[in-house]
């Protein structure tokens, strides 16, 4: 005869499983906090090395060094700016390509020794909490939240209003990804040669515009 396996206890039913409460994932990352964290992946993102070559290529393995590329044709043009006009960024709280231009910008003022005190910022879409972000930082938020309802050509004429333009002192402008109509009320407003003397873009190429 073969033995037969038996339990030795007796078989008891398993009961249905009880759904296990997932545990809270916690606070979001507040904007300090998220910009920190951009920050750290650009430092780690190599895709920015393709744009630092040539003879400016100082640092090899430092993935932000195309503010230092920024740094030497400054240096290069004897252009001394102690300001920085910052148009267009986008919003820092909720947009991740806004952030990389913050970081950019950041990085860029501290090799720059541009204290962010003497940086403005303007974009229509700020938020109550991009501009706290942008406040903490130390920077200069130049219109209030009911500029966002204002369309492009309204808001610069408000900006202009509310900061004194046109440029009287060596002035970086950063508009990144801007609109051609901002680009051109810019221009206008500084169409001397003198005005546009003190006036070094951060932005697109112009070239991009005309062609289309």
């Amino acid at each position: 005869n073969s033995a037969s396996f038996a339990y030795s206890e007796p078989f008891t039913r398993a009961g249905p499983r009880k759904k296990r409460r997932r545990k809270p994932s916690g606070e979001p990352p507040q904007p300090l906090e998220q910009l920190e964290r951009t920050k750290k992946e650009l430092e780690s993102n190599t895709v920015w090395l393709s744009t630092c070559h040539g003879s400016f290529l100082r640092r090899k393995h430092d993935p932000l060094c195309f503010p230092e590329i920024l740094q030497d044709v400054l240096q290069d043009l004897s252009f001394a700016a102690s300001e920085v006009l910052c148009l267009g960024l986008g919003s820092p709280v909720s947009s991740r390509d806004a952030r990389a231009q913050l970081a950019f910008l950041i990085r860029f003022c501290s090799l720059c020794d541009i204290d962010l005190q003497n940086v403005s910022v303007y974009d229509p879409v700020f938020t109550d909490a991009d501009s706290a972000l942008l406040q903490a930082l130390g920077m200069q938020c130049l219109a209030d939240n009911r500029a966002r309802t204002f369309s492009i050509r309204v808001s610069i004429f408000y900006l202009f209003q509310n900061a004194k333009h046109p440029v009287i002192r060596p002035t970086i402008l950063y508009m990144p990804h801007c609109d051609m109509d901002l680009y051109e009320n810019i221009i206008r407003e500084n169409w001397t040669r003198e005005q546009l003397s003190n006036i070094i873009f951060i932005a697109n190429r112009f070239s991009d515009y005309i062609d289309k």
